[in-house]
């Protein structure tokens, strides 16, 4: 399927399921199923930013676009899982993006969570008709200026001025959050279900200077 090789990195920079990447500033990821038992090195991160799926067909798309047949029938038991990952790995502060179908399932699910939970207005691809949201939950309600923010301009934003020493993403895709991390001097931690879409962050990383091992 040659439209998702997306410039075909995997070619120059190959990571097989299962494989974990560990760099040499400590930032770990791995090709990984959601439904699989949680890599223990995702419990370092402090700090969680994730744009899940955003309802059924958008998760099966990316069960495509990794080339997987294995789609999945519930969006429920998705995103039951994804928040019980990050229940698991009781990060301070947690974002997650979410389009306006689910909004109100997610918030919910971050009031399981969190004391505070507050969402903001948000586009992606800077384009103003793409519209969605991003959830916030901590410990302290706080007046953060991402309303009406590009997702893209939020994580930057994150990446620079939370308070955290290592930051999750578990649909790490072609590793955005990665790359705003290592700009801000910051460890991150990721899975994600495409080897070809993370083999985008391990060239990424590698012309930014960081070596990695496999493991």
């Amino acid at each position: 399927m040659p439209k998702w090789n997306y410039g075909d990195a995997y070619l120059r920079y190959p990571i097989n399921d299962g494989e974990i990447a560990v760099f040499d500033n400590g930032s770990m990821v791995k090709v990984h199923n959601i439904f699989d038992p949680l890599p223990e090195f995702m419990l370092t991160a402090d700090l969680v930013f994730v744009d899940p799926p955003w309802n059924l067909g958008n998760l099966n798309t990316f069960y495509t676009k990794a080339e997987r047949s294995d789609y999945q029938e519930s969006f429920e038991r998705f995103y039951k899982r994804l928040f019980e990952c990050i229940a698991q790995m009781a990060p301070a502060t947690c974002y997650v993006e979410v389009g306006k179908e689910y909004l109100a399932e997610f918030i919910l699910e971050m009031k399981h969570l969190y004391r505070s939970v507050t969402f903001y207005n948000s586009t992606y691809y800077h384009k103003k008709n793409h519209l969605c949201y991003v959830i916030r939950g901590g410990t302290k309600r706080k007046k953060l200026p991402l309303d009406y923010m590009d997702e893209e301009d939020i994580i930057a934003w994150i990446c620079e001025n939370e308070d955290y020493s290592c930051i999750g993403d578990l649909c790490m895709g072609r590793g955005l959050v990665g790359v705003n991390a290592h700009r801000a001097g910051k460890r991150f931690v990721g899975t994600e279900l495409s080897p070809k879409r993370l083999s985008v962050l391990l060239e990424a990383m590698t012309k930014k200077g960081h070596g990695y091992r496999k493991e």
